[in-house]
């Protein structure tokens, strides 16, 4: 249980710096995707263990009524666990859509795809929605014929 909450922090910190990086490509965000996957599966499966340790400790500990022992489970630390776990799966899913579902910029300010008003002002093109006119050697533009 420590090592998957371990790896999951570890992963998680790690993603907040390399997943800006699939912005600009979608290859890119394939293996950002598979490590994402990857820190939501120890955060949750890390959640789950902790979750049924916890019950069960808590129903052995008061099951023996002779020794006159109680036990409570703190309901703050199972709701941080849980947000972290509901948090690190909308991750996943957030970084698959990036895989398939967006434009990356790269597409935009190339002019492959058509993007936002936004990308375009940002990356100083105009926002015709058409590619550039490709130039030949030495500038001279091509007529589109």
């Amino acid at each position: 249980m420590f090592g998957l909450f371990l790896t999951g922090s570890v992963t998680s910190f790690v993603m907040m710096f390399i997943a800006p990086l699939s912005l600009y490509s979608r290859w890119a965000s394939i293996p950002i995707a598979i490590l994402t996957f990857i820190s939501a599966l120890a955060t949750t499966i890390a959640t789950v263990l902790a979750t049924v340790m916890f019950v069960i400790f808590r129903k052995v500990a008061t099951g023996v009524g002779e020794i006159n022992l109680g036990a409570r489970i703190g309901e703050q630390m199972f709701a941080f666990m849980w947000i972290a776990s509901a948090f690190s799966i909308i991750s996943w899913i957030v970084q698959c859509a990036l895989c398939c579902c967006c434009t990356s910029r790269r597409d935009v300010k190339k002019g492959k795809k058509r993007g936002s008003a936004a990308v375009f002002v940002s990356s100083g093109a105009e926002p015709t929605g058409e590619k550039p006119n490709r130039r030949r050697r030495f500038g001279i533009l091509k007529s589109k014929e």
